[in-house]
């Protein structure tokens, strides 16, 4: 009889609060080859500087194209800083219109993206938008490839890489 009510009292799972945390289990890709490699190099210097994510900041970001990044950066006292790179991308319009666009797609206006969705209400208010100003569209896209064939960001759909080498076509599924 007792054996019993120890088997049930160790399987005593609170499976909404196991949910809450199963969505916050992500991958990421670290192969140190792909950041050796020369092909993945950026072609040319960039400037990075970054914003919160919060719609207060849409006027300071440049009228220029360039990439971006969405960063996550937990804040934590007395402990170093740590970084995430959940998604790259480039705009051939302005920076300010794409970061601007990104409200639109957390709101769920037009055809949001299931992941990017996601990544931008499920970290509301620690998302950073990195970006940097380049001027001419074949950098922005070498540029934007370079990152993505080295990080393969888990929330990005497109990887370059992942056309040529089937092992990285479905590396995220599931998440």
């Amino acid at each position: 009889m007792y054996s019993l009510f120890y088997i049930i009292m160790a399987f005593d799972l609170d499976f909404k609060e196991e949910g809450k945390i199963q969505i916050h289990i992500k991958k990421f890709f670290l192969l140190p080859e792909f950041w050796d490699n020369p092909v993945n190099q950026l072609p040319i210097n960039l400037i990075w500087n970054s914003k919160k994510f919060l719609k207060k900041n849409k006027n300071s970001i440049p009228l220029s194209k360039g990439i971006y990044a969405f960063v996550l950066i937990p804040k934590y006292n007395n402990f170093l800083e740590t970084k995430y790179l959940f998604y790259t991308g480039k705009t051939n319009r302005t920076l300010r219109t794409r970061f601007s666009e990104y409200f639109r797609e957390k709101e769920g206006k037009g055809k949001p993206r299931k992941k990017v969705f996601k990544m931008l209400n499920q970290y509301d208010g620690h998302l950073y938008f990195f970006y940097s100003e380049i001027n001419n569209k074949p950098d922005v896209d070498r540029c934007e490839e370079c990152l993505l064939n080295t990080f393969v960001p888990h929330v990005n759909t497109s990887i370059p890489e992942a056309k040529i080498k089937n092992e990285l076509k479905y590396i995220y599924e599931g998440n």
